[in-house]
Parts: C-alpha cells; structure tokens; sequence
C-alpha cells in the first residue's frame, strides 16, 4: 500500500510539474507583461508571450543557425497534426521563434489548444538536430491568460 501511495504522488508531481505556468514579468523597463511556459524535464522551456502579437517560441535550448526549419508535430486525439516551419533564431541563438503571431485562429492554434502532447524537431543543419516533447495539459487556460494581456 505505501509502495502504491508513493508511486502515486511521484505521478501526481511529475504530472504537476508538466503543466503550463503563467508568470507575471517586470523587467524594470516596460510594464510588467505575462507570459506562459512549460518545459520538457529537461530545462527546455515552451513559451507564450503577448507582445504585438502571440510569440509562440522554443527557448533555453542551443542552435548554431540563423534560421532553422522546425517539424512540429500536435498529438490531438491520437493522431498527429504535423507542420512544418521555417524558423527565426534569437541573435544569441538559445531561442527558436515557431510562430511570431499564434493569436489568430488558425488550425495550428486549434491542435495547439487541442493537444495532449506536442513534438518539436530542430533541424539544425550544422549543429544536431533535436527533438523536445511537452505535456500540453492547461495550454488552452495558458493561452487564455497571456492573449488577455
């Protein structure tokens, strides 16, 4: 019984630990602005940001290109949705734009809303390519709060 009880809250936090945060950010320039992430377990963070738009980005991770296809893949009741990107680079190359703008409906939006997990492929031609998955459970509340902004 304990055996059980102990795999149970170890299920239960890596399940809570997967879910999306919303983050309140005051970087002492402009007004404090909310953003929302997840990450993949491995310091790899997923994130929302409302600024002139919804950035939908990759982020802590390493790319040596300026700009990099991403095969993103949406698991929406048990089928993959799959798209395939051409991608910006931040200058110092640890964040990867997906999408500049995910606040209009579109069917990226509706598997992003929709999904239970979510791959994400760098191709990366002169570094490796990498594959990250994020639990998406509370992505539509996520995108909710940061589209409010």
């Amino acid at each position: 019984m304990k055996y059980t009880a102990t795999l149970l809250f170890i299920s239960l936090l890596s399940y809570i630990s997967a879910q999306w945060k919303v983050k309140k950010v005051d970087n002492g320039f402009d007004t404090p602005y909310t953003v929302a992430y997840t990450d993949d377990a491995q310091s790899t963070f997923l994130k929302l940001e409302n600024y002139k738009g919804i950035a939908f980005y990759l982020s802590n991770t390493y790319v040596c290109e300026e700009t990099v296809t991403v095969d993103v893949s949406f698991l929406v009741n048990g089928e993959y949705s799959k798209y395939s990107i051409e991608a910006n680079v931040s200058e110092n190359k640890k964040s990867v734009f997906l999408f500049d703008d995910l606040s209009s409906e579109t069917d990226v939006l509706k598997d992003f809303k929709a999904c239970t997990i979510m791959k994400i492929r760098v191709n990366d031609n002169t570094c490796d390519t990498e594959i990250y998955e994020f639990k998406m459970s509370g992505s539509t509340a996520a995108y909710d709060a940061v589209l409010k902004q």
